[in-house]
């Protein structure tokens, strides 16, 4: 907690970080992504598919 930070601005992150989430339990790990994660060289939307980032 900072003494700094406006208590709106905390309950606006934490509303984000809750819709974040929501999406992506009903929608899957992939339907959010940074823009970097499709580019060629990702690998995220690969190991999002695997068992903790390994395969199984």
């Amino acid at each position: 907690m900072s003494l700094f930070e406006d208590i709106d601005q905390r309950e606006r992150a934490y509303a984000l970080a809750k819709t974040i989430d929501e999406i992506r339990m009903r929608y899957g790990k992939n339907s959010l992504l940074r823009a970097s994660s499709h580019l060629e060289h990702s690998t995220v939307r690969y190991r999002n598919g695997l068992l903790g980032g390994h395969k199984a």
